[in-house]
């Protein structure tokens, strides 16, 4: 029985469309590749993989049951939020069985934002990104301090920054580089782990051979900025400031932009500015104990989408039609 034959069951059609949503974390409609994604983070964690298949599961059937358009559920459009949505629950909380059902209301609320935002956004032409997983996971945390029902973790107390404060600025070496570049891509995903940011970068590859460069690209991008900027060797060296610019490089690398030289430089740009942004908002955000997350990442790159419309020497991919770069430079060359 061929595949085509098995997505003719609206069972196996659900999974497709799933898969298809955990890819679609990092722009690639593929069903192998958010399969891979789960098989990283499956390797790294059961309970992380656990609760990315069922935030997933409910960001898509809550589209299908709410009538969402049926092209946007089956290119997963709907379910990568409640991927992540998933993933960062557990993450910032301490774990216990009853975190499950919190996990599928939030992919489900990410589901109504992200209507919401494809609603008020796709007037320009603007793509909603991560932002619903970002807002719907920041309005389920806020409560944390009045409800008793889920206990904090250490990642979400609330801190004063000191400027000027001695920092340990630690030694750089080729593992900082290593696993830095590695786990840069992992913690898209929340995954502190070399071998399955390795795996992430393999199932990027899959589908597309620039976005998988454009991946590595702005994780190293993401590095080398922090290292410039003087940052400590441990959060470098954990990834923290290469996920954003990973997720900058691809979608400026070949998604949303015609790919030339220009518009390398133009993402090169991008890519710098979402490493600075993420400790930018770090700061902002630590007196109330909320995490960033992929915020830094949404409000550089919407900044440089809305811009690009006005620059001569940018050319944006029409609204609705961005595939991989491979896809979108052919459909330049050939508009038929």
């Amino acid at each position: 029985m061929s595949y085509e034959s098995l997505l003719k069951n609206p069972f196996f059609e659900f999974l497709d469309s799933v898969c298809r949503g955990c890819g679609q974390v990092m722009f690639q409609n593929n069903a192998i590749t958010g399969l891979l994604f789960f098989a990283g983070i499956f390797y790294n964690s059961v309970t992380f993989g656990v609760c990315a298949v069922l935030g997933t599961m409910a960001a898509t059937l809550t589209a299908q049951l709410l009538g969402a358009d049926k092209q946007l559920v089956r290119a997963g459009l709907f379910g990568f939020n409640g991927t992540l949505a998933g993933i960062a629950l557990p993450f910032y909380f301490a774990f216990e069985p009853s975190m499950l059902l919190y996990v599928i209301l939030n992919g489900a609320f990410s589901t109504v934002i992200m209507a919401a935002l494809l609603n008020l956004l796709g007037k320009w032409g603007v793509p909603a990104l991560t932002a619903p997983f970002v807002l719907a996971t920041w309005l389920l945390m806020f409560c944390v301090y009045k409800f008793a029902l889920f206990q904090p973790g250490t990642l979400i107390l609330p801190s004063l920054p000191v400027p000027g404060a001695p920092m340990d600025m630690g030694a750089v070496a080729g593992a900082t580089f290593q696993d830095g570049v590695a786990k840069g891509l992992g913690e898209v995903m929340f995954q502190d782990n070399v071998v399955t940011g390795i795996i992430f970068a393999i199932a990027i590859l899959v589908n597309s051979r620039l976005s998988a460069l454009f991946a590595v690209i702005g994780s190293l991008v993401g590095l080398l900025t922090a290292l410039v900027m003087q940052s400590p060797e441990a959060p470098v060296r954990l990834g923290l400031y290469g996920f954003n610019s990973v997720l900058c490089g691809i979608a400026m690398g070949g998604v949303f932009f015609y790919l030339n030289w220009k518009t390398f430089l133009y993402a090169l740009g991008c890519m710098v500015l979402g490493s600075i942004a993420t400790a930018s908002f770090g700061v902002l955000l630590a007196p109330i104990g909320m995490p960033a997350l992929t915020w830094p990442f949404i409000v550089v790159t919407w900044l440089f989408l809305f811009a690009g419309a006005l620059f001569r020497n940018t050319a944006p991919v029409p609204a609705g039609k961005a595939g991989t770069p491979e896809e979108n430079l052919r459909m330049l060359r050939d508009p038929a």
